[in-house]
């Protein structure tokens, strides 16, 4: 009987062992992440830590991510790794974990996205720039849809912004929520006149972002004058920016 347990313990010892060398990439695939449209052109590493190079998402680069196994996460029955991740449309690190659905769900996440990199960014912020963080504890995607979403939203555009939009603005800031399959990013302000500013960002995993903005309430002459140059236009009582998509010289024609 001894003896049993014995080759019992040595043959987990060796399923264990030989499971903390599988490759990063195959793990992946077992979990069905492919299938939701997530792809990339390295993966160094084993199951338990390692780097995923090239991300993309429905054609869309994102850049490259560290991950290193959660083991606790394992006893629910969930593959979820802490990410550190980086690329041209900014940073962020949380934990992923990966479900059949196939679903993703990121946990206590700290993103900056860098509103440069996205296709509809207005003319103002193209001189300027501007980030947003988001905080939270969860936002989760089903395929490519955002179904929850819990987190705040933050910004430096105001202070970013002070020669076009003036300053004593309250904090940039708004609770993300999910909408049509998309993350839905609202920030709003005020400022001691009495001026409004709102803005929304719409994203998706593997399509453009859309941040439009809109500015009512008081407006001075001097930012009357100095919104249309930065690409507003007059609406109703205020001024709203229609993003339009950035011409390239690889463009199609």
């Amino acid at each position: 009987m001894i003896r049993f347990f014995v080759v019992i313990l040595v043959l987990l010892i060796a399923a264990i062992a030989s499971l903390a060398f599988l490759p990063l990439g195959t793990a992946l695939r077992y979990s069905g992440i492919s299938s939701t449209g997530a792809e990339w052109s390295g993966a160094v590493g084993s199951v338990l830590s390692g780097r995923l190079e090239g991300l993309k998402y429905n054609g869309t680069t994102y850049g490259d991510a560290d991950l290193e196994l959660d083991a606790n996460a394992l006893l629910t029955g969930k593959l979820q790794y802490a990410v550190a991740w980086s690329g041209d449309h900014g940073i962020g690190n949380g934990k992923v974990s990966f479900e059949r659905g196939p679903a993703i769900t990121l946990k206590d996440y700290v993103i900056t996205l860098d509103l440069l990199e996205y296709e509809k960014t207005a003319r103002w912020l193209q001189q300027s720039g501007g980030k947003v963080k988001l905080a939270g504890p969860s936002i989760r995607f089903a395929g490519n849809k955002c179904t929850e979403a819990v987190g705040v939203a933050t910004s430096d555009v105001l202070d970013l912004n002070r020669d076009v939009l003036g300053s004593g603005w309250s904090d940039l800031r708004g609770d993300i929520s999910c909408d049509e399959g998309k993350l839905v990013i609202p920030l709003q302000s005020e400022n001691a006149a009495g001026t409004r500013f709102a803005a929304l960002l719409r994203v998706a995993p593997g399509a453009p972002g859309k941040f439009e903005v809109r500015i009512s309430g008081r407006i001075s002459r001097a930012l009357g004058f100095a919104l249309p140059l930065a690409g507003f236009t007059r609406s109703g009582d205020g001024f709203v920016f229609v993003p339009k998509a950035r011409v390239t010289a690889n463009a199609a024609p």
